[in-house]
């Protein structure tokens, strides 16, 4: 049986060069056996290439970037780390997408609950799993377990992680043995949910 094609797209500040994302990605991939595809906006490869710090674009402009990676495949998983994942949930309505993983979902800016973007998760079409930290500033524990989410929604928490899942020294774990834990349980997660659905 063949896996779906799982597609990550960066945050808003740190493209696929980032430490956490280039090894969250070769975890991945070693999980499923095949080679996560990275989707990098255009700004940010603009960013890239003249080394000049970029910022993104209006929100709404990096949707149809995302969906034209996507939109030739006939089934995938569509996933990205904080706005990566905000992008990401607004493709559930596509055919081709069969479930969404965000890493580090910005639940609201930081320091500012009262400016939620849960609306973002309110009319998924597909089941979407979220991976946070507890210590995640832009959506924690304690502010995330009071709201209600749709029930096609998991989150899985990393105890002492933040947005960038670095964990506080006393959970003796460096952020390589985090990433595995990552990784582990978007695959556990994946076949539990889409085994069915995936193309023989």
């Amino acid at each position: 049986m063949t896996s779906l094609a799982f597609y990550l797209a960066h945050g808003a500040g740190a493209g696929h060069n980032n430490d956490f994302l280039t090894q969250l990605a070769a975890a991945i991939s070693r999980q499923r056996q095949q080679a996560v595809i990275p989707v990098t906006f255009s700004y940010m490869q603009e960013q890239e290439r003249s080394a000049k710090k970029r910022p993104p674009p209006k929100f709404d402009t990096l949707i149809p970037e995302y969906r034209h990676y996507v939109e030739h495949e006939e089934a995938c998983i569509v996933a990205g780390k904080s706005m990566g994942g905000r992008v990401a949930t607004q493709l559930s309505h596509l055919p081709m997408v069969k479930a969404i993983v965000c890493f580090g979902f910005p639940f609201y800016p930081a320091g500012k609950p009262e400016k939620n973007r849960l609306s973002f998760l309110a009319d998924l079409q597909v089941p979407c799993l979220i991976i946070q930290g507890t210590r995640d500033s832009l959506g924690n524990q304690d502010w995330v377990n009071q709201q209600t989410l749709p029930e096609n929604i998991d989150i899985i928490w990393v105890d002492g992680a933040d947005h960038d899942f670095k964990v506080l020294k006393k959970y003796n774990k460096n952020l390589a043995d985090t990433i595995n834990e990552v990784a582990i349980a978007t695959q556990h997660w994946l076949v539990n949910n889409i085994q069915r659905r995936e193309i023989p």
